[in-house]
């Protein structure tokens, strides 16, 4: 059963990839514009769409972020093949853009029986391009996050004779309260994305997202 829903949710992915064409967002596991495990104060833009499908933690998981109005985002998200497997929803506000000061934003995210509430601050720090995360609340919050995001080459690198190309990438370190988690994330272009992770110094996980402006 557990190897038909991983299956199952794959192929929504790449349904959804192949019906769609158009920014690519920071998704992470649980459904909301973030690392990898952690929301960060960014917000998905306003009419943007975004799927992506996470093998994390030793269980699938197929998510969609809206971004519904200016500044605020919903997202969905289906857990497969772990304890608390399920639907989940999240909401994100962003209360202040990130400038001179750090960018601000609350949400939270529901299984349907209990809710998370969290705020999270995010700001560029020391040389452009490395930005730190940090953030507390209740429920899966409450031993509060953090992380650094840092990229290490901000355009996509193509070989003289174009026969190499190296995507946009991002070294990510988080805390999520419970453990660490490493990865790179690698953007292709301004639609597809993708994730290679470590939890907890040992599971290994990856994820590929896409992205919809309409």
């Amino acid at each position: 059963m557990h190897r038909y829903h991983s299956k199952l949710a794959a192929l929504l992915v790449i349904v959804l990839m192949i019906g769609l064409s158009g920014s690519a967002a920071a998704h992470n596991v649980f459904g909301s514009t973030g690392l990898i495990n952690i929301p960060t104060a960014s917000v998905a833009p306003s009419g943007s769409f975004s799927a992506a499908y996470h093998l994390f933690g030793g269980g699938s998981h197929l998510s969609m972020i809206l971004g519904a109005f200016p500044n605020v985002e919903v997202g969905l998200v289906s857990r497969f093949g772990e304890p608390g497997a399920g639907f989940f929803g999240s909401v994100k506000v962003q209360l202040l853009q990130e400038g001179d000061y750090p960018g601000v934003a609350v949400g939270l995210t529901t299984n349907g029986d209990t809710a998370s509430y969290y705020i999270v601050g995010s700001m560029q720090i020391g040389a452009p391009g490395i930005r730190g995360h940090i953030g507390f609340g209740s429920g899966q919050f409450s031993r509060g996050f953090a992380g650094i995001s840092s990229v290490l080459n901000p355009v996509t690198v193509i070989s003289s004779d174009r026969k190499f190309s190296m995507p946009v990438t991002t070294v990510i370190v988080e805390t999520d309260g419970w453990r660490i988690n490493t990865g790179l994330s690698l953007k292709f272009n301004q639609e597809l994305s993708a994730k290679v992770m470590v939890s907890g110094f040992k599971d290994f996980g990856f994820g590929v997202s896409y992205s919809y402006r309409f």
